[in-house]
């Protein structure tokens, strides 16, 4: 959650303590306002705010913060203007139907001075609910929930989790009466069952309760002094102390692998501080060998009082005794196909495999025909359990994938043994017009670093096009990644925000809005959001560039960048790429944060001012899109949208951002 999220919530929990008190009210030099509190009721509807000012006046976009872009009203909020001139204007609020309350504070810039009003629709009671009923219930509601605090991430602003065991809800800051965090005070810990009273918020898909107030704390009767154990493939022994005020302590444990050995029992010493101590349970466990994938596990204690119940856990993970082969790691694929494994997962009739080795050209994919197909090339387990970072290239020639060879052939990573693949960019394909081989470009693995991982080549045919993709002399090292293009740019991007540098040849600015820019190359685009970054739309970059990069809501993002060493040109934003719903869904990681033209796209669910997500539609394939601009955009109907498609976590959203974007 952002910081100014916990600016907004003190300024509704003091809203709070003096929603009692009357309003008077609040009068500056320049700006004067009827009243500072604007009610509207829960059921929906109007309330109007006068505004009496000597000079013009706008509202501050510093209220929260949407798809990491400030805004002036929250979501549920609209008004009839943002901003006005000398004199006295009238501001009419509208919000929509809630089942409970929810408030925000808004500013109001006028000259030098900022100007505060509080916007509260419904009621702000609390409700007694479960966490599953929180976790479905409305954003802006004030509930009250027990639960069992699982972890504690933070005691600065005592950040921390709740499961009642329908659900878990992370709770955003713990404050005593006087509204402070003052997190020792409520003598919280892991195990303790907590009763709490505060506002939901759901942030980046995270059910938050903010700023809450403790009702109750039953202290456990259980405390472990171990939360988690990590295994090598050997196994190995531990030993858990388990501190009881209970009837004994009770262990399961997972499946065979995980044992216990035995246990003993240390009686506590009274005193006069703590007359009745707790004992400990010494309990030695043992884990087996493990000769299969890694392997996971929960040992779960239980200690019981009468009607008190108290439960611990201890997570378990041993590392995979699978073998893997150790960096650096080669397959030149001349001589044999080097342990890779090919599947047809949709075959071609009439051919026996589409992935087939050849002594002069490595591992070569075709269909032969037109024809639906899929076919994949598998690699044994790599090591990268001992590496920071990581480096993948290998040499390949494609024909025949009528200059879209992404839609066709791609390259994936699994972590977790092939169950689950993660799609990454190929920085440089061959041009399709003759059989040189072309060198793929450096593709970092640095995302995957920590595990045992798999490749996976994937080829792909349809009824117009069958391609032939030929790859041989792969290699894997230790390293960080060349950053050569925007590709190997997002290839390389993990979480955390990260320095980087590197070069761009023809990388063109597509669209700016403010803090937002977007910029392509011929393998990718990403988007910077950053204020003052200085980008013009249709400068094009060359050379070395360097800045900070970081993972947001699933992409690339870019937080800064310096093009002090870099040859910027000005210039016109070329054409956008042209291309049907279907074909973008097929290629979605490449043209993503692309500027990109769908011809005949209906929209099934419109945008409107007062409703920014909505859904477009061609011949069967769907994709939200996202008013990126709030209050401003109007869509509906069919025609042709340039949009720049993005990610909001794992869902996909093609971003618009102008009206003239839509032609009918």
């Amino acid at each position: 959650m952002k910081l100014n999220y916990l600016f907004i919530a003190l300024v509704s929990s003091a809203a709070l303590i003096a929603a009692c008190e009357k309003e008077e009210p609040t009068t500056l030099d320049n700006i004067q306002l009827d009243r500072s509190y604007v009610s509207i009721p829960a059921a929906g509807g109007d309330a109007n705010l006068v505004i009496t000012a000597t000079e013009p006046w706008a509202f501050e976009k510093v209220v929260s913060i949407e798809n990491n872009v400030y805004v002036e009203l929250p979501t549920w909020l609209t008004a009839n203007t943002l901003s006005g001139s000398a004199g006295e204007t009238t501001v009419r609020f509208h919000a929509d139907f809630i089942d409970g309350g929810r408030e925000q504070e808004l500013q109001i810039k006028c000259g030098d001075h900022i100007q505060y009003v509080m916007v509260r629709q419904g009621s702000l009671d609390a409700v007694k609910a479960s966490c599953a009923e929180v976790i479905a219930g409305a954003d802006g509601k004030t509930f009250t929930v027990s639960g069992v605090c699982t972890s504690i991430a933070n005691t600065s602003y005592g950040n921390w989790y709740l499961n009642d065991g329908t659900g878990e809800v992370y709770i955003y800051g713990t404050v005593d009466a006087d509204g402070k965090y003052n997190w020792s005070s409520f003598n919280i810990e892991v195990g303790d069952v907590v009763t709490v009273q505060g506002p939901k918020t759901t942030y980046n898909g995270t059910v938050e309760l903010v700023d809450v107030s403790v009702v109750k704390v039953v202290k456990s009767l259980l405390k472990v002094d171990v939360s988690s154990m990590n295994f090598p493939k050997e196994g190995g022994e531990f030993v858990a102390k388990a501190a009881y005020k209970g009837n004994g302590v009770f262990v399961n444990t997972p499946d065979a692998w995980a044992q216990l050995v035995s246990m003993d029992y240390v009686k506590g010493v009274p005193t006069k501080v703590e007359p009745h101590p707790a004992d400990t349970a010494v309990i030695t466990f043992r884990i087996l060998p493990n000769e299969e994938d890694t392997r996971t596990g929960v040992i779960t204690l239980t200690s019981a009082s009468g009607n008190q119940s108290s439960e611990a856990t201890i997570a378990i993970s041993q590392a995979s005794g699978l073998a893997a082969q150790p960096l650096p790691y080669s397959a030149t694929f001349l001589e044999n196909q080097c342990s890779w494994e090919t599947t047809d997962v949709v075959p071609v009739e009439g051919v026996e495999s589409i992935w087939v080795q050849d002594p002069k050209y490595g591992m070569v994919a075709k269909a032969t025909k037109k024809a639906d197909s899929k076919a994949d090339l598998v690699s044994p387990l790599i090591d990268l359990s001992k590496v920071s970072s990581a480096v993948l290239s290998f040499e390949h020639v494609q024909r025949f994938t009528n200059s879209t060879p992404s839609k066709y052939l791609k390259l994936f990573v699994s972590i977790d043994n092939g169950e689950n693949w993660t799609e990454v960019l190929i920085p440089t394909y061959s041009p399709g017009t003759n059989w040189t081989y072309v060198t793929s470009g450096d593709i970092s693995l640095k995302p995957f670093v920590g595990n045992l991982v798999k490749l996976k080549f994937e080829y792909t045919s349809d009824l117009v096009n069958f391609a032939t993709w030929e790859i041989k002399n792969l290699k894997i090292v230790e390293g960080d990644a060349t950053i050569a293009s925007v590709a190997s740019l997002i290839d390389a991007t993990v979480t955390a925000e990260a320095a980087w540098s590197g070069t761009f040849n023809d990388a063109v600015v597509t669209y700016v809005n403010g803090s937002n820019a977007f910029i392509e190359d011929g393998t990718g685009g990403i988007q910077i959001y950053k204020s003052g970054h200085g980008l013009t739309a249709g400068q094009t970059i060359n050379g070395e560039v360097s800045g900070k990069v970081k993972l947001y809501n699933g992409f690339s993002e870019l937080t800064d960048l310096d093009l002090s060493k870099a040859t910027v040109a000005s210039g016109e934003v070329p054409a956008p790429t042209a291309m049907t719903l279907a074909d973008l869904l097929k290629c979605y990681l490449r043209f993503q944060n692309c500027q990109v033209k769908l011809s005949g796209v209906t929209f099934d669910t419109p945008i409107t001012p007062s409703a920014r997500t909505g859904k477009i539609s061609q011949d069967g394939s769907s994709i939200n899109a996202y008013a990126q601009i709030k209050n401003t955009i109007d869509m509906s109907g069919t025609g042709d949208l340039i949009c720049w498609p993005t990610r909001y976590n794992a869902n996909l959203q093609v971003g618009v951002w102008d009206n003239a974007h839509f032609t009918k």
